[in-house]
């Protein structure tokens, strides 16, 4: 993707986003409220409306790449999210929530931001922009506090720079796929959200992004459909739970959601494109934490 799409994308994603701000300015939302039929778990439907949000978050990033000999420094990281949350009460229970938020985000995973490196490992530093969603079930001990579990989805689009030489040749020819041009991935994220109050959320999560050397669009589409029915099928068994026992289904939804993801994602770390032959993306496992503000 060139400099200048790239710019276009951003300056579109801000021009819609601030578009959106000033409709959902003008509804008055309930904070509170049964939608059965506007939720759904794992499709790529923004939900641009609800309460506008602030996310910051910080944490720790670990790069890798398969076949790589060489190692990166450890990167800490920075993230900003501004998007839009609803909370819905299940029907026929009076402490079970379902969670629904979307995204537009900018982060930076760098050795700069990390206290110490080793000057034999590589120096990453990766500029990302995400459009994504999160889904889940929470708990609610009371209105205005809840414990949610969630399950996260992203669209990104990564530039990784390396500001040290590379020492081996393979490594390089291999890192060369990525380097220094905004490439085109994806990411899953499983988290808590502990919210105190309506208006403030602390947060804990693992995220888990690759980064494609190219974007082989039917093959991607591909493996999206497979993961896109594993999960609608965990979704259904999910209901099925809330049918029968409301108080379990945070949980065991928090479970097979994110198990799925990993499984999915771990298959992908040869293969791209799981299950057809592709190349290994470029890897990212981070652990963050931090706060959210709901308006």
């Amino acid at each position: 993707m060139s400099l200048r799409l790239l710019k276009y994308s951003i300056v579109s994603l801000l021009v819609l986003f601030v578009s959106v701000t000033a409709q959902a300015q003008e509804e008055d939302d309930d904070w509170f409220y049964d939608d059965e039929d506007s939720y759904h778990n794992f499709n790529i439907d923004f939900h641009l409306h609800g309460n506008p949000t602030i996310e910051t978050n910080y944490g720790f990033s670990k790069n890798s790449l398969n076949l790589l000999t060489g190692k990166f420094n450890k990167a800490n990281l920075a993230e900003l999210k501004l998007g839009y949350t609803n909370e819905y009460n299940v029907s026929n229970t009076e402490s079970i929530m379902k969670y629904n938020s979307s995204y537009f985000g900018i982060s930076n995973s760098s050795y700069k931001l990390a206290k110490k490196s080793v000057s034999s490992d590589l120096d990453g530093d990766m500029w990302r922009f995400a459009a994504g969603w999160d889904r889940g079930y929470g708990y609610k001990p009371s209105q205005k506090s809840a414990i949610i579990f969630y399950n996260g989805n992203a669209f990104t689009l990564s530039r990784l720079k390396i500001d040290n030489p590379i020492p081996d040749i393979a490594d390089s020819l291999s890192l060369n796929m990525f380097r220094d041009a905004f490439r085109y991935g994806q990411k899953t994220e499983a988290g808590m959200k502990i919210q105190i109050i309506p208006q403030l959320v602390l947060n804990a999560s693992y995220e888990r992004a690759q980064v494609f050397p190219r974007w082989l669009f039917w093959k991607w589409a591909g493996g999206a459909i497979i993961e896109v029915a594993a999960q609608s099928m965990v979704d259904e068994f999910v209901d099925k739970i809330l049918d029968s026992t409301p108080m379990a289904a945070p949980v065991i939804n928090f479970l097979l959601k994110n198990g799925l993801s990993y499984g999915i994602y771990e298959l992908r770390k040869d293969k791209m494109n799981w299950p057809f032959n592709t190349p290994a993306p470029f890897m990212t496992d981070s652990y963050k934490f931090g706060v959210t503000f709901i308006f």
